[in-house]
């Protein structure tokens, strides 16, 4: 009787698992990032005052919208990178000193969300793509 012999390479397993984690890890981020800045864009429905370098009308947020685009730093400033140790996960967000003001509030502005609502549309369509290519074996 023979003996059938199987050999498995777990650390080309480990790190073709890494490799799609890193891939997901990545996509997933680019699409928190698209969502963050679609988000910003768009009218507005707050105050209509006159930009004081310009002099042009601009229309600001009311609490509880996005944030209005006046220059467009935010909206330029949304990024991703990966984890400076290595880890298989990205991260999303702003440089600017004034996004979390926005996002949060402050004592003496209510928030403007933008961050959390972007990012929670794009965890649904991050696990329904996730979802689909399970359900396809991809």
């Amino acid at each position: 009787m023979t003996r059938a012999q199987s050999t498995f390479n777990f650390k080309e397993v480990v790190a073709q698992i890494e490799n799609g984690t890193r891939f997901n890890a990545k996509a997933a981020a680019l699409l928190a990032q698209r969502e963050i800045q679609e988000q910003l864009q768009g009218q507005r429905s707050g105050k209509i005052y006159k930009v004081s370098k310009t002099g042009e009308p601009h229309q600001a947020s009311k609490p509880g919208e996005s944030p209005a685009v006046l220059s467009g730093d935010l909206v330029g400033s949304i990024s991703t990178a990966p984890d400076p140790g290595g880890a298989p996960f990205y991260y999303v967000g702003s440089d600017k000193e004034y996004a979390p003001h926005l996002e949060l509030g402050t004592k003496f502005m209510r928030p403007r969300p933008y961050f959390v609502k972007a990012v929670e549309r794009a965890l649904a369509e991050i696990r329904a793509k996730l979802s689909k290519r399970i359900d396809d074996g991809s």
